[in-house]
């Protein structure tokens, strides 16, 4: 499984057994899509690897993690009123289809324009309510009608469409595990498609990457197969960075021990940008991909092998060197 997941040698197998992960990070020809693999070996039961995935928002906690909430299920600004929009803000004043630096659908951006009381005392507390507004209509969209429901992009004169991009990224891999092709069908065709032995949930949450933080909606299916678990999250929103992104986890256990392995893999497609900007994107993703990753792995192995009554006390701790590329 780990050879055909992310093609390790013997070599690396030795290195997993041994405590280490193993990472790898790809880039496609035109340096837009960056892919990430990796594996390490865990001391804990399918019990506990399913327990942690469930609680998001503490499984997520770490130093790049500003904030993070679940959406109901009827999506409302409400679910998101812990949200609050730093000085990036003042980039939606002059929003225009075609010139726009946070990543918006055309109609959007003079909804928002018009919401924010530009220069007075309370504009901090109007921009956080229009934008709360905003991923609750993103986030309501996606839970009535899927990726095909979502606005196109209309921040670069490309016009990009969200469910294309997704798409993209469902093409034929060779990183590919027993339910992957499962889990994935789900988010590929929800609502469409039957939730049978899945779990899933839509949260947002705001991050620190590159120059400004990034502010996302992300829908995560969890499924058990036995002892085996998948956890796979796609990107429905981010106002920065990228065009689509969709990231898988498996815990698989070892026959006869009380250990197991847990592999991921993360596919994401960077932001047509321009100019000096582009470089630096693909480099901090890139980055953030290749010596991230071990860092988020090791740290996925403590939080699993640390007990419920020392959880949060480690998490507290884990703020100071923690770093989770994207959905992991």
């Amino acid at each position: 499984m780990l050879r055909a997941y992310i093609r390790a040698s013997d070599a690396e197998l030795r290195r997993i057994d041994a405590g280490e992960a193993v990472t790898r990070t790809l880039q496609s020809p035109d340096g837009r899509e960056i892919t990430t693999v990796g594996a390490i070996r865990v001391n804990c039961t399918a019990d506990t690897f399913l327990a942690r995935v469930r609680e998001i928002e503490r499984f997520k906690t770490g130093e790049y993690l500003l904030q993070i909430g679940r959406f109901s299920a009827q999506p409302s600004a409400a679910d998101a009123s812990a949200l609050v929009v730093d000085d990036d803000r003042g980039a939606l004043r002059t929003c225009r289809p075609g010139s726009c630096t946070w990543r918006l659908p055309a109609n959007a951006m003079p909804e928002l324009r018009r919401a924010i009381a530009w220069g007075a005392t309370h504009e901090a507390e109007t921009a956080n309510t229009a934008v709360r507004s905003l991923l609750a209509d993103e986030a309501a969209a996606y839970v009535a009608g899927g990726s095909a429901a979502l606005r196109n992009y209309a921040d670069q004169d490309d016009g990009l469409s969200r469910l294309a991009a997704f798409k993209g990224l469902l093409r034929p891999s060779p990183f590919r595990s027993e339910y992957q092709a499962e889990v994935f069908d789900f988010l590929d065709r929800f609502p469409a498609q039957p939730a049978e032995g899945i779990e899933s949930v839509l949260y947002w949450s705001r991050e620190r990457f590159g120059l400004k933080p990034m502010i996302a909606i992300t829908h995560s299916a969890i499924a058990r197969r036995g002892d085996d678990v998948v956890f796979a999250s796609k990107q429905i929103y981010t106002n920065h960075y990228f065009d689509a992104s969709l990231g898988m986890s498996v815990y698989v256990p070892e026959p006869g021990t009380s250990y197991g392995y847990v592999t991921y893999m993360n596919r994401t497609r960077v932001e047509g940008l321009h100019g000096p900007m582009a470089g630096l994107v693909r480099t901090i993703a890139s980055r953030r991909g290749r010596d991230g990753l071990e860092k988020t792995l090791l740290d996925v192995r403590r939080k699993l092998e640390t007990s419920d009554s020392r959880l949060k006390f480690s998490q507290e701790e884990g703020r100071k060197g923690d770093l989770f590329f994207l959905f992991f």
